[in-house]
């Protein structure tokens, strides 16, 4: 290294060390359990017995495109373009103001983020449906991430957002169990998390619904395993339920040799998933292994390669309809679920 790089590489650390100091001080910590309240719109449409509602779940890759191959995904990118950031954003609102969904579930949406040009990208969503309530959680959320080492995240505001054509009531906010890695890295890493809110259902027991996304390469560290089972108390707990989101676990029975490269991604053994029973609560129960029911989509295929992606509901909810979104295939490396349910009379 020539003494001009020498000079230029002592005079950049004292700012790269404020930031990371900044990062420390001033990210996000939440506690276990904390309330949540949705934020009202208007008056929302009402619910009862005989009734039947639309979902959609959706890992939107916080409007990153499918035109990069991102940092942890083994590429280069990091930092997405302002215009192309805004033009998948556009593309994903017109999913939604298509498919009109009663219920929303969206994973890594980017609210304020450096990677994204800083723009709430969940105002985009918003303006796509005509909402009664919504809201929004954190679960990475920092004023500077020191990675990847050749150009910083910088500053993070990644969250959970659920929007919806009814009124909601309180829920809550429930931790999830970290990766096994070291202190330094905890501080600045995701804070993952089962966002719930409440369904009042009119003339019946109201419905408890949940979005939340489980932790990648956690390579058989027994994390899933941990997260999996705060999820399956929080399914047995008293009322009927809809979860949805991201898992990050393979479909019980389907074969990791059939990939090249991941499979450290999925050698829990025995899965993690099994304990959520998709079998018994997916939407895809009668054939989760079908190609049909694949949700992600690897950088430059053409086609999902594995389903990764849930949604589950408790046998209070009668499944009317229910397919993966093959032609939304050009906005996020996840396809979205849509399913349609009748609330048992």
């Amino acid at each position: 290294m020539g003494w001009k790089r020498r000079l230029r590489a002592v005079m950049r650390f004292p700012l790269d060390l404020t930031n990371v100091l900044k990062g420390l001080v001033r990210n996000f910590r939440p506690s276990d359990c904390e309330a949540l309240h949705p934020v009202s719109i208007k008056s929302g449409k009402v619910l009862r017995p005989g009734d039947r509602f639309s979902v959609l779940t959706w890992n939107v890759q916080y409007a990153g495109s499918r035109e990069n191959l991102f940092f942890y995904e083994g590429g280069n990118a990091v930092h997405v373009p302002e215009g192309r950031v805004r033009k998948t954003m556009k593309s994903i609102a017109g999913v939604i103001g298509q498919m009109s969904p009663d219920l929303v579930f969206l994973q890594e949406v980017d609210r304020d983020s450096d990677r994204t040009a800083r723009i709430d990208q969940l105002q985009a969503y918003l303006d796509a449906g005509e909402w009664a309530c919504w809201s929004s959680t954190p679960y990475h959320k920092s004023a500077y991430v020191p990675h990847p080492s050749w150009k910083h995240l910088g500053r993070v505001n990644f969250h959970l957002s659920i929007l919806s054509s009814f009124a909601l009531e309180k829920g809550g906010r429930i931790a999830l169990p970290g990766l096994s890695e070291s202190w330094i890295r905890r501080q600045f890493n995701l804070k993952r998390a089962i966002q719930w809110l409440t369904l009042p259902v009119e003339g019946g027991d109201p419905i408890r619904i949940a979005n939340t996304h489980l932790s990648a390469f956690s390579f058989n560290d027994g994390t899933l395993r941990n997260q999996v089972r705060i999820l399956r108390d929080w399914m047995q707990l008293p009322h009927p339920w809809l979860l949805a989101g991201d898992m990050n676990m393979l479909p019980p029975g389907d074969d990791i040799n059939r990939f090249q490269n991941i499979s450290p991604n999925y050698t829990e053994d025995p899965n993690p998933m099994l304990e959520l029973e998709p079998e018994r609560f997916d939407v895809a129960r009668k054939n989760l292994l079908g190609p049909e029911n694949r949700t992600y989509l690897p950088f430059g295929a053409d086609e999902p390669d594995r389903k990764i992606d849930y949604l589950l509901a408790s046998e209070d909810l009668e499944l009317i309809e229910q397919r993966v979104l093959r032609e939304a295939n050009e906005m996020s490396d996840h396809l979205p679920i849509w399913a349609v349910f009748e609330v048992k009379k």
